[in-house]
C-alpha cells in the first residue's frame, strides 16, 4: 500500500512541476509577444502619410467627383507639406490611381515623379507650405456630356503660406470623366493666383 501510495505522490508531484512549468512558459511567451509588438509601434508609428500609402484606393474609391477631389487634396497636401525623400514616389503612385487611362497614357511615370520632385523642391526653397484646401460641391461642379462620356468640371483651391512673403490662394481647374463607373481625372491645371491677408487665411482653417 505505501510503494502504491508513493507512486501516486510521485505522479501527482510530477504533474503539478509540469503544469508550473507550462504556465511559466506560456506567461514567458506571452510577455514576448507583447514587447515584440510594443517594439514594432515604436519603429513604426503610423502617420498620416503612411495612412495615405496605404489606402486602397482602387477598392474604396471615391464615389463623387467632390469625393475625389478631397482625396486628391489630402494626398497633395501631404506631398508637398510632409513627404520624406522616399515617400514622394509612393504618394506619386496613389495620385495616378486617379488618372484616367488617357492622362496615364500621355503622363509617364518616371517624367511624371521627376517633374513633381522639382516642383517639391521649389515649393521647399521658397518655405511655401499648403496651409489647407477646399474643393467645389453641389451645384458648384458642372456636369456635361462630351462625345458621348459624362464629365464633371471642379475645382480646388489651395491656401498657401509663403513664410515672410505672406499668403497666397491657388485654383487648379479639374475635368473628371466616368470610366468603369468610376470618377477618373482627364486633366487638371493651374486657372489663377491672387495674395491674400492674413485675416481671410485665418477664416478659411
Amino acid at each position: 500500500m505505501k510503494g502504491k501510495k508513493s507512486s501516486r505522490n510521485k505522479i501527482i508531484m510530477f504533474c503539478f512541476i509540469m503544469c508550473l512549468v507550462i504556465v511559466g512558459a506560456l506567461i514567458a511567451y506571452y510577455q514576448f509577444m507583447r514587447r515584440q509588438q510594443s517594439e514594432e509601434t515604436v519603429k513604426s508609428p503610423v502617420t498620416a502619410t503612411d495612412k495615405l500609402i496605404d489606402k486602397d484606393i482602387e477598392n474604396g474609391y471615391p464615389d463623387t467627383p467632390a469625393e475625389v477631389l478631397d482625396l486628391w487634396g489630402r494626398i497633395t497636401q501631404n506631398l508637398y507639406n510632409d513627404a520624406g525623400e522616399d515617400e514622394i514616389e509612393k504618394l506619386a503612385k496613389q495620385l495616378r490611381v486617379m488618372y484616367s487611362s488617357e492622362l496615364l497614357e500621355h503622363n509617364e511615370e518616371s517624367a511624371h515623379i521627376e517633374k513633381l520632385r522639382k516642383e517639391l523642391e521649389t515649393f521647399r526653397e521658397n518655405k511655401i507650405k499648403i496651409l489647407n484646401y477646399s474643393t467645389d460641391t453641389g451645384s458648384n461642379i458642372q456636369y456635361k456630356t462630351v462625345n458621348g462620356r459624362e464629365c464633371a468640371y471642379t475645382r480646388i483651391s489651395y491656401m498657401l503660406t509663403r513664410s515672410q512673403r505672406g499668403y497666397m490662394k491657388m485654383y487648379q481647374d479639374f475635368v473628371l470623366t466616368k470610366e468603369d463607373d468610376k470618377w477618373k481625372v482627364v486633366g487638371f491645371q493651374e486657372s489663377e493666383k491672387e495674395d491674400v491677408s492674413e485675416t481671410e487665411a485665418e477664416k478659411s482653417k
